[in-house]
């Protein structure tokens, strides 16, 4: 049995593997080494594979390799794909391993990741297993809170997808600027991507996905349990 955590920004996701099979799934908002030590006792766990993006703790780290042989994903652990990025140090570990599992479910295609969540990242790699880079912008609730903190007099909103493009009210229109706002940048980085690249796999994942899913014109795979399968797979090339 695998075991794949993923350290987020705001939790972390816990999965176990038995080779490609996905046998427990579990977020948490406070990731404690007792439930770590359970998961591991309970699996029979025989590796660990950690991404994050924060600092991780030693007692963890520490813990963990008493327990089972541990991989700290970074930028030199061994990959099935060509790393084209210039500062390749700095490329989010998430990512990394969405670009994996886009490779693990669609072999040899054009595939653009598109991780939906606190920031959105957007991340394309050729039929051929060359990641050509990437892009980051604000996330959905990112952006609704920057319109609250930054000026004087507008309101924070919650999510809602308004059938017309055009809000009217202050409230929709903010619903739209931010929501049609990610909808329009994605659906344009589909068709400059096309253009360059020819055809394209498009995969959403991340925790926003839920609510795009369904609100494009063109046909997208959403796939929750993206960063976990990538996971999966760079730990069995580690072995």
């Amino acid at each position: 049995m695998n075991l794949c955590i993923d350290i987020g920004n705001s939790s972390a996701k816990v999965t176990v593997f038995d080779r490609d099979k996905m046998t427990f799934y579990r977020r948490y908002k406070k990731l404690s080494i007792v439930s770590l030590n359970k998961i591991i006792s309970d699996f029979h766990i025989k590796r660990t594979i950690i991404s994050s993006t924060r600092q991780l703790q030693n007692k963890w780290t520490q813990n963990l390799k008493k327990k089972t042989p541990l991989l700290i994903l970074d930028h030199e652990t061994k990959v099935p794909f060509k790393n084209l990025y210039h500062t390749p140090q700095t490329l989010g570990r998430d990512r990394i391993a969405g670009i994996v599992g886009a490779i693990k479910l669609f072999p040899k295609k054009n595939n653009l990741v598109l991780d939906l969540g606190t920031c959105n990242t957007y991340d394309f790699v050729d039929a051929k297993n060359r990641y050509h880079g990437g892009n980051i912008a604000p996330g959905m609730q990112m952006r609704f809170q920057a319109m609250r903190d930054y000026t004087d007099k507008l309101p924070l909103v919650i999510a809602n997808l308004n059938k017309k493009i055009l809000g009217l009210s202050t409230q929709e229109a903010m619903q739209n600027g931010a929501i049609w706002g990610i909808i329009l940048e994605i659906e344009g980085y589909i068709k400059v991507l096309k253009k360059e690249y020819g055809p394209i796999n498009v995969i959403l994942t991340g925790g926003d996905a839920p609510f795009f899913a369904n609100h494009f014109k063109k046909k997208i795979f959403a796939e929750p349990y993206l960063i976990p399968i990538g996971l999966n797979q760079i730990l069995k090339l580690n072995k």
